[in-house]
């Protein structure tokens, strides 16, 4: 048994991998930033072939998301997600995901969370309406950010350079017989989706299904969260205004207040002659 195996009760039958893993996840908690996998090593006491495996594998399941710029690894939000149900008080109540049951239970419809893993989509969550569809989506549901709605809408986080790198890097490895991606499109969908704010997607992935998604407030996720609602093609077509009102009736709601502080704090600020100090915004 090993020092670290020793010092947290692990015992000789728990399988290294899954040991592992979870010591990895439990390091994350505990520097609580990015880390690389020399950080991984030395903290954990890891070979670094195995350790980069492990988070590369990781990473590959939607746990970890991988910086290529600052070569550090970090949880994303299915880490947190995964085991919500089972503390309602603590995390499913909370804000985000009543705010996902609140959309579900007005349209009726599919209610999902994604964010950016490489260049796909991931779907970290996924509510299901009461009353079964024939539309399902299940967790861990990858989708290409280029040819989806919620990539669409995380995508209008990034710099146009960035995405235009990123599609000539797509299209460079792409698979034999796969469509290249149309980059001055994408560019232009992309900016519409700033204008509007949102992205209705309609047969992009699968036939007769269609996906509207919107952002979730930056000011409220350290990293882009996209939240959508499925349905079949012709629910979203007919009830498309009503959906994106839905959205941002409900997205106002839950996290306005932290929108509106967030505009204050970037707003402006003046002194007054009696030596008072207000902002452009927010003056009350």
């Amino acid at each position: 048994m090993d020092e670290r195996a020793a010092a947290t009760g692990r015992q000789n039958h728990v399988v290294k991998s899954v040991a592992r893993t979870l010591e990895s996840l439990e390091l994350f908690d505990e520097l609580r930033r990015p880390v690389s996998i020399v950080e991984v090593s030395n903290h954990l006491g890891y070979p670094q072939s195995s350790t980069a495996a492990l988070l590369k594998s990781m990473v590959s399941m939607g746990f970890l998301i991988y910086d290529r710029k600052n070569r550090t690894y970090f949880p994303t939000d299915r880490v947190p997600l995964i085991g919500s149900w089972m503390s309602p008080a603590l995390f499913a109540n909370g804000t985000l995901l009543h705010l996902v049951d609140t959309v579900v239970e007005r349209s009726g419809l599919l209610c999902l969370l994604g964010a950016q893993n490489g260049d796909q989509a991931l779907y970290y969550h996924v509510k299901m309406p009461p009353k079964p569809l024939t539309h399902h989506i299940a967790v861990g549901t990858r989708r290409p950010l280029g040819t989806s709605g919620v990539g669409h809408v995380l995508l209008s986080t990034m710099q146009d350079d960035e995405v235009r790198r990123m599609y000539r890097r797509v299209n460079a490895y792409r698979s034999d017989g796969s469509e290249a991606i149309d980059i001055p499109k994408l560019i232009s969908s992309i900016e519409d989706v700033r204008s509007k704010g949102y992205f209705v997607s309609i047969d992009q992935v699968v036939r007769g299904s269609g996906l509207i998604a919107m952002l979730v407030p930056r000011e409220c996720t350290d990293r882009p969260l996209a939240i959508g609602l499925g349905a079949p093609t012709t629910t979203i077509l007919e009830r498309k205004l009503e959906l994106v009102a839905i959205l941002r009736e409900e997205i106002d709601r839950h996290f306005g207040r932290y929108v509106a502080i967030a505009a204050r704090r970037k707003a402006p600020e003046f002194q007054l002659p009696n030596g008072r100090k207000i902002r452009a915004a927010g003056m009350r």
